[in-house]
């Protein structure tokens, strides 16, 4: 593999995600078991969606770094390496905030140019 990245999925925060992942199901999607139901995977053929409540996503990140993502969709990006990846984005990015979340789940919000992005790297996972 050439560079850190391992696939991208569209993250929605949302306050509320029941009609949102309901519209998902109704239109042949289904549903990929996350741990928690305030964060919800969605799946059809190879495209992913991932939707989670603004009460998750305040359990990880502080409100106001949870209030930069919330009624919009951010590219969540698997990373093999959270410390390279960001190390390539340096030169135009800052890191928001940084938290060990679920599971041993390491995530960066990332602001680039106004455009922000979720950086996740899966502790110990095997590339």
């Amino acid at each position: 593999m050439n560079g850190p990245v391992r696939r991208v999925t569209p993250l929605t925060v949302l306050a509320d995600i029941g009609p949102t992942v309901q519209q998902y199901l109704d239109l042949g999607f289904e549903a990929v078991d996350t741990g928690s139901p305030e964060c919800v995977g969605l799946r059809a053929g190879h495209t992913y969606q991932l939707v989670a409540t603004k009460a998750f996503m305040e359990r990880q990140f502080r409100p106001w770094t949870v209030a930069l993502l919330l009624n919009r969709t951010t590219p969540y990006i698997y990373v093999q390496s959270l410390d390279e990846a960001k190390s390539r984005l340096a030169p135009v990015s800052a890191v928001v905030e940084q938290s060990t979340v679920r599971e041993g789940t390491r995530e960066a919000v990332i602001e680039t140019d106004g455009q922000y992005i979720v950086l996740a790297e899966k502790v110990g996972a095997e590339g």
